[in-house]
């Protein structure tokens, strides 16, 4: 890709643009739940950024600039909340089979953090992804790989400040782009925010909580101005989770950097988002052995990160009876071609 800034060519590409990362999907569209491998052929160093009162997560301390590990195999993303977190077993095994992971004397111990969703709310509340649904996203990893309503992004929906009710589907994007002089940073997004999410383009409502008339309510300012309609917020119910992947040369501590200024691109296209009804997380791994700037990368980063956001949201079709952005028709400027 060599042409002008675009999210919609952003869309056309993806995650798997960076050499040595493969995705996996096992989806559960009946229980409304599932979860997401992704499979680094390579040991790429990592970092992550923590934001939101409510994360449900595994192995992220070991990111820590100061842990000893520095690199992982693979991260997996889930639906479940905290019970889901029990599939990254399954991807403990597929990586043990290949005899990869950290060296100790005794043994081999794979490394693959991972991350939760709260999709209880739609499908059957008591069912989420185990060990095995984890070694069926691993087994199934490809380059080529399904968006939407499929893995993690299965049962997520976003705008939950008046109940699934008057939510929209969520689900899980994409996106990737490649500089002029070689730079590859690709994204991915599982969005199941508690907040709406906006254009890019023109800050609009795409996707969010919906009046009795299904127009947008605007989840920000109903929260600002208590509107006493709305029924409790459900604690840890939402989360958008990120996954950025560069070729890029970064340590530890540059991939951390680079997941925080990302954040950004969260926060540009969820509003409101790092609430303490959310658990949002980006990860951001480093598979190449380029110099590039590092704000320059975390910048780029950011712009996939908004990228992969809308098309979880354009790619989501409507299950369990909550409509989906396609079924609202909120997103008319997204289709007129504009830049930004």
């Amino acid at each position: 890709m060599t042409h002008d800034w675009s999210w919609n060519r952003a869309r056309e590409s993806s995650i798997t643009l960076v050499d040595g990362l493969r995705v996996g999907h096992s989806t559960n569209l009946v229980d409304a739940t599932g979860c997401t491998a992704i499979i680094c052929d390579i040991d790429p160093i990592a970092g992550v950024d923590v934001r939101g009162g409510a994360t449900a997560s595994h192995e992220i301390e070991l990111l820590n600039p100061t842990g000893l590990v520095d690199r992982i195999q693979g991260i997996m993303l889930t639906g479940g909340s905290a019970m889901g977190l029990g599939a990254v077993q399954g991807g403990v095994e597929y990586f043990r089979t290949l005899n990869r992971g950290f060296t100790t004397e005794q043994s081999t111990i794979p490394i693959m953090p991972a991350a939760a969703i709260y999709d209880l709310g739609i499908g059957n509340p008591s069912a989420f992804p185990t060990h095995a649904d984890g070694l069926v996203a691993c087994q199934s990893a490809s380059v080529d790989f399904q968006r939407g309503n499929v893995g993690a992004g299965t049962g997520a929906v976003v705008g939950k400040i008046q109940g699934h009710a008057h939510a929209t589907q969520g689900g899980l994007g994409s996106a990737g782009w490649h500089t002029n002089d070689g730079l590859k940073v690709g994204a991915l997004a599982v969005v199941n925010a508690f907040g709406d999410v906006h254009d890019p383009n023109t800050a609009s409502i795409i996707a969010g909580a919906r009046t009795d008339q299904s127009t947008p309510l605007n989840t920000a300012t109903t929260l600002i101005t208590g509107n006493p309609n709305h029924p409790p917020i459900k604690f840890g119910s939402n989360t958008t989770l990120c996954v950025i992947a560069t070729n890029a040369k970064l340590t530890k501590a540059q991939a951390s950097i680079v997941a925080r200024i990302a954040q950004t691109g969260i926060s540009r296209t969820v509003s409101p988002c790092h609430t303490q009804y959310d658990g949002d997380m980006v990860f951001a791994l480093s598979l190449g052995d380029q110099e590039y700037d590092l704000n320059r990368i975390g910048v780029l980063a950011s712009r996939l990160i908004e990228a992969a956001i809308v098309d979880a949201i354009l790619q989501a079709t409507s299950i369990h009876n909550i409509p989906s952005a396609n079924d609202l028709g909120w997103f008319k400027s997204l289709n007129s071609g504009q830049t930004k």
